[in-house]
């Protein structure tokens, strides 16, 4: 439920968002706008403030700003000139390029927001590195810490998987390192081609080397309320012992069992009051039970790291990493039409709904910086040449500049056929996608 529901926030804002920018540059323009929607379907809501009519609906996966048009029904003439056709061509193009800017806009104010208030990242120091791999190859150590890839800066796991994915063409990239005795030394750590090709593979496996991770002891802290752990008769305080006979001497490993369980019964051996107890836990269909670790006061402070920025370089790096995020969606794009790239990376519903609680469940931040990230994907995804997407109409406009006149409707008619048939192609894959994300 709570992923539907980050999932239900997610599109509304960010449909909301792109719409907004279609009507508000519209009204700039002196063009009648007679409906805004968000959603389709059954409606829920309905409202009117001035001659738009504003409509909330009850399938949240798109939506619409209806404008006063020639080709939608009869428009009397006192209102010519407020229809949509008989503005320029500049203007026309200003109105369908404001939705996909408006979500690059509020990503880079949704990353400025996660900037100034600061991310928490693993820091990047290396846990181990696996014998005969790129990153062993390239001279890395165990305890080696990431402080720059390519001269950029890095002060957390994240800013190496972004600096890792910006130069996806290239074929290595310069790590600088620095070692328990404060010395700092320069690899070039090669990266193989098709690092991105399956996203089931963890690109930092394939590199050849991990990242040091606290390890925790599977003692429990919290537990939800009617969750398995409850049920089962798990109290605050208990230490896992065994799991069906396997000794579980960490809180990952603890992890890993029950997300390998779903729905089956585990015989757990805990300690309670220096005391062992036996008792019997099924994880639910999720693979979880509900129960939190302990973490004792500070230790996790050697690990993590919190990145704050001033406030100028918050909007510095935030407008950076749109356009840095913005141009690696397209060759990613680029690289799944050439087939070095899974289509498995085309997420659906409930792929992005999914990821969408999770986020959410991490916190503010965690939440803020997915919403960036989606506003960001739909901003990109909406400026391609493709007929039924902004883009496509903002080619046809670009065509119309260019030889001085519209481009033949049945021109358009063919090429919107040609886009329709590409959409619904994606979201075939992408329900595929999910379908396969469900089954597993």
């Amino acid at each position: 439920m709570l992923s539907l529901f980050a999932f239900i926030v997610v599109i509304l804002i960010l449909v909301g968002v792109h719409e907004f920018g279609h009507f508000w540059v519209a009204k700039k323009c002196d063009v009648k706008v007679l409906k805004f929607s968000i959603g389709f379907g059954p409606v829920i809501k309905k409202w009117q403030k001035g001659e738009t009519e504003f409509v909330l609906s009850a399938i949240p996966l798109g939506g619409f700003v209806k404008m006063l048009d020639k080709r939608e029904g009869e428009v009397a003439d006192e209102e010519n000139h407020r229809e949509f056709n008989q503005k320029s061509v500049y203007q026309r193009f200003a109105i369908v390029i404001a939705g996909p800017l408006a979500n690059l806009l509020f990503a880079i104010f949704l990353l400025i927001i996660v900037n100034f208030v600061g991310i928490q990242q693993l820091k990047p120091i290396i846990g181990s590195v696996i014998p005969n791999t790129p990153a062993f190859v390239a001279g890395l150590k165990d305890n080696d810490r990431i402080i720059s890839i390519n001269n950029h800066k890095i002060t957390g796991v994240s800013n190496v998987l972004s600096e890792i994915i910006n130069n996806i063409d290239e074929k290595s990239i310069s790590i600088e390192v620095k070692k328990d005795n404060s010395l700092i030394f320069n690899y070039q750590l090669f990266l193989p081609k098709g690092l991105f090709k399956n996203p089931k593979e963890d690109v930092f496996k394939i590199l050849g080397f991990n990242f040091a991770l606290p390890t925790l002891p599977p003692v429990i802290n919290k537990i939800v309320a009617k969750s398995p752990a409850e049920v089962a008769g798990i109290l605050v305080g208990d230490e896992i012992i065994k799991i069906n006979q396997t000794e579980v001497k960490s809180w990952k490993y603890f992890v890993e069992i029950i997300q390998q369980n779903p729905n089956k019964l585990l015989k757990v051996l805990i300690k309670r009051n220096n005391k062992i107890i036996n008792i019997n836990l099924t994880p639910d269909s999720e693979a979880k039970v509900g129960v939190q670790v302990f973490v004792p006061k500070g230790f996790l402070d050697d690990y993590f790291v919190i990145e704050k920025k001033s406030f100028f370089d918050a909007i510095q790096s935030a407008v950076l990493r749109t356009y840095n995020l913005s141009i690696t969606t397209l060759k990613f794009i680029g690289k799944m039409i050439m087939g070095n790239a899974s289509i498995e990376h085309i997420s659906g519903p409930v792929s992005i709904a999914n990821y969408a609680g999770q986020s959410f469940n991490l916190g503010f931040v965690a939440f803020l910086s997915f919403l960036a990230m989606i506003s960001i994907s739909l901003g990109v995804l909406n400026l391609l040449p493709i007929p039924m997407l902004d883009g496509g109409h903002l080619l046809f406009y670009f065509i119309e500049i260019i030889k001085g006149s519209p481009v033949n409707d049945v021109f358009q008619i063919l090429f919107q056929k040609v886009g329709l048939l590409f959409i619904l192609s994606l979201m075939t894959i992408a329900v595929y996608n999910d379908v396969l994300l469900f089954i597993k």
